[in-house]
């Protein structure tokens, strides 16, 4: 297993946890509020890094400009931050009309998705990282859709539509982070998540004015720092870190584990009990993971 995939189910276990913090959050924040607080602490988190790794640069590369690097980073951050923005509020609007699971297990696309864009891209698809795609599908359905069903997951719906397009977008921002180029991944991380930050503070302004106070942050101050700090600057930062070590397809299907990270973190902050499907979903998952991170024998 290459240093890359270590990274990137990292980061798949900081996102599983990260639910438990966004859903304490949202509490007495609107989402478009707790968007635009977390994002924005993310990105001042991410500067002195930057910063700090801009000058080292400028000690080995003596002839190395700041200021032009920081300029080529704008354009690859601005299509990471269209992708996410989209995944994020695609999702978080979803689910006004589409159950959670069943919400999950279609975001989830993106892990087929991704390796289609990338026959797009012209990337060779293994016929060993689609039998991964299929079974890590198959494990997902387990997770996600084998409980009661709600009436907002009969049938389909606007939120449905909604979940589909966030597929889409966290696909494209697996590629848009594939082809960014950057040397600098804490400038490019800084930038994606102020863009998304102030983005979010217009509508949380209009639709959901009063949220960002300081007592309602003061409040929610422990989800804020896990959302901003760890979930958001870490994890982000991380998934760009992994995927200079892994291609696309591969990356997708283990960060889709962070969907058997957020049970055991429901099961282990409130209680809540897995069915046998569930866990056996977990080993399927587990299955596909394995096929993706262990290298193939050569003959």
């Amino acid at each position: 297993m290459n240093k890359g995939n270590v990274i990137l189910l990292l980061t798949a276990a900081i996102w599983g946890f990260s639910l438990v913090a966004q859903k304490a959050g949202m509490d007495c924040m609107g989402p478009w509020s707790f968007t635009a607080v977390r994002c924005t602490l993310a990105g001042i988190c991410l500067l002195p890094i930057a910063a700090y790794l801009d000058k080292k640069r400028k000690q080995e590369q003596p002839d190395f400009d700041a200021k032009s690097d920081t300029r080529s980073t704008i354009l690859p951050a601005f299509w990471c931050f269209i992708f996410l923005e989209g995944t994020t509020m695609f999702q978080q609007f979803g689910l006004l009309w589409t159950g959670v699971g069943k919400g999950a297990f279609i975001t989830a696309f993106y892990i087929f998705l991704t390796p289609v864009f990338g026959l797009f891209l012209k990337q060779r698809i293994t016929g060993r990282t689609w039998a991964a795609v299929v079974i890590a599908m198959i494990g997902l359905f387990l997770i996600t859709m084998t409980g009661p069903m709600s009436a907002e997951d009969k049938g389909i719906n606007f939120g449905d539509v909604l979940m589909f397009l966030a597929a889409f977008a966290y696909a494209g921002y697996i590629h848009a982070v594939d082809r960014a180029g950057v040397t600098n991944i804490a400038k490019l991380s800084s930038m994606q998540f102020f863009m998304i930050g102030l983005s979010s503070f217009i509508p949380s302004f209009i639709f959901e004015a009063g949220d960002i106070t300081w007592e309602h942050c003061m409040i929610s101050l422990i989800p804020i720092l896990y959302a901003g700090v760890i979930s958001a600057a870490g994890g982000f930062t991380l998934q760009m870190v992994g995927q200079k070590f892994t291609e696309p397809s591969a990356a997708s299907i283990i960060l889709s584990s962070e969907t058997v990270f957020s049970l055991f973190a429901g099961w282990i902050f409130f209680h809540e009990i897995l069915t046998p499907l569930e866990y056996v979903g977990c080993a399927i998952m587990v299955i596909a993971i394995a096929m993706t991170v262990l290298p193939e024998k050569r003959t």
